[in-house]
């Protein structure tokens, strides 16, 4: 996986926490769409190969 590549899935990832703690925070509908919308297009992104999901990673 070249950098470019892990840059891009960890932008994802941040993008998806980051949602996800928004809903948390703020529980309600319209958190709960956007929650599931960054879910559906992670998802896409995965399936049509634009993004690159590694099978292992190290966390710091």
């Amino acid at each position: 996986m070249s950098n470019a590549a892990r840059y891009e899935w960890r932008d994802q990832q941040a993008a998806l926490q980051e949602r996800v703690k928004g809903f948390l925070l703020n529980p309600g509908a319209e958190q709960m769409e956007a929650v599931v919308a960054e879910m559906r297009a992670y998802a896409q992104a995965a399936q049509a190969g634009q993004i690159d999901i590694p099978q292992s990673w190290t966390s710091y």
